[in-house]
């Protein structure tokens, strides 16, 4: 949306002093677009930081089954080979993702596919999550290439609504008029601006 009275620096500033309903009702919208764009901002980083979470339980979680059966049913060779092989994935797929995502905050879909590819050592069903980051960074890029065309971004924060030198008890009284007549009887002057 376009404003006509804020800008980027009126946010920065943290507050608008109302002048006109006019202005009020563009502070009020400009407030609640202000907390639906932090609000899906929000989600949509607490889905991928999940999605990255789930991961790591359901690799964990397979490579103690894969681990359990493989000793049980296999012979010692192939099984130290193949758990081995699972332990290297394992690995490097934990070392690779937490790097790239936690701390380096990447979120390049690429990156993320790329860095992913190891999860398939512990076993071919895992291949889904190389694809999974790729359609969650993909998802997730797009959020926010919309959210960075909106005014606040990226912390979206609210702007405080002060109605100095008005008549009106509240808000939803003030007009232009009593704003006028309100400077009027605390800064007489001729009717001249300095």
């Amino acid at each position: 949306m376009t404003y006509k009275y804020i800008t980027q620096a009126t946010i920065d500033s943290g507050g608008k002093n109302i002048k006109s309903p006019e202005e009020f009702q563009e502070a009020r919208i400009y407030n609640m677009e202000a907390v639906k764009n932090y609000n899906k901002r929000h989600k949509v980083h607490a889905v991928f930081n999940v999605w990255i979470i789930v991961q790591y339980v359901l690799l964990f979680w397979k490579f103690t089954i894969v681990l359990l059966g493989m000793t049980s049913t296999s012979s010692a060779g192939l099984t130290n080979w193949r758990i081995a092989l699972g332990a290297i994935g394992l690995i490097s797929y934990l070392g690779l993702v937490t790097y790239f995502v936690f701390i380096r905050g990447c979120r390049d879909k690429f990156i993320l596919g790329l860095v992913s590819m190891p999860v398939a050592l512990v076993s071919l069903v895992f291949l889904t999550f190389p694809l999974g980051n790729f359609t969650a960074a993909l998802y997730y890029s797009h959020v926010e290439n919309e959210l960075s065309k909106e005014l606040g971004y990226p912390s979206f924060p609210r702007l405080n609504v002060t109605t100095f030198n008005t008549d009106a008890d509240n808000l939803s009284e003030l007009t232009y008029d009593s704003i006028r007549e309100k400077i009027n009887r605390d800064h007489p002057h001729d009717g001249t601006f300095l």
